[in-house]
């Protein structure tokens, strides 16, 4: 791997440790606060495609995993990964790679299409890796976990539409030299 590649990858897993560092919104019946670090994935996979994309989410899960203080609200350590939260901590590896394998495969992007695409790959799959972990490490059902991702759609929505103009526009100003 290039020293680009690396230096993108630690960028992108600096940035989403940044957006961590931004205090969560509590949500009185879910243990699952509302972040801004769920943009990151989307984000990762646009502007760094599916491997780098997925390698920078994994970075930072070992860096949290190393209790450092890169997960939202500051938070970091085994404890994070696994509690409540980590299924969608670790859905973004998936998140990112499969964003950034979209994207790969597009030769012009167009931004409803991949503010689609964040949507149906990027929520959708969060929301399932999420749920399924929530499922297994507390007293709420699959079906229950998932009815509290409801919660979280309109943000996550806005997410996925500033991902995919953002990722779009640093692509586009980097002559799609990143993908």
């Amino acid at each position: 791997m290039k020293l680009k590649d690396l230096s993108l990858i630690a960028m992108m897993t600096a940035l989403t440790a940044v957006m961590g560092a931004i205090p969560p919104i509590p949500i009185p019946i879910s243990p699952i606060p509302i972040t801004l670090q769920s943009i990151a994935p989307m984000l990762a996979g646009t502007i760094l495609g599916a491997r780098r994309g997925a390698l920078s989410m994994m970075l930072l899960i070992l860096l949290g995993a190393c209790s450092l203080p890169v997960f939202s609200g500051g938070r970091g350590g085994v404890g994070v990964l696994l509690g409540p939260s980590g299924g969608f901590i670790f859905g973004w590896v998936l998140v990112a790679f499969f964003i950034g394998l979209y994207v790969s495969k597009k030769k012009n992007l167009v931004s409803w299409k991949l503010m689609t695409m964040n949507c149906l790959i990027g929520i959708v799959l969060l929301y399932v890796c999420g749920a399924t972990y929530m499922a297994l490490t507390t007293a709420f059902s699959f079906q229950d976990a998932m009815m509290l991702n409801v919660f979280f759609i309109p943000g996550d929505l806005i997410k996925a539409i500033i991902a995919a103009l953002v990722g779009i526009r640093v692509v586009r100003a980097l002559n799609g030299s990143i993908t």
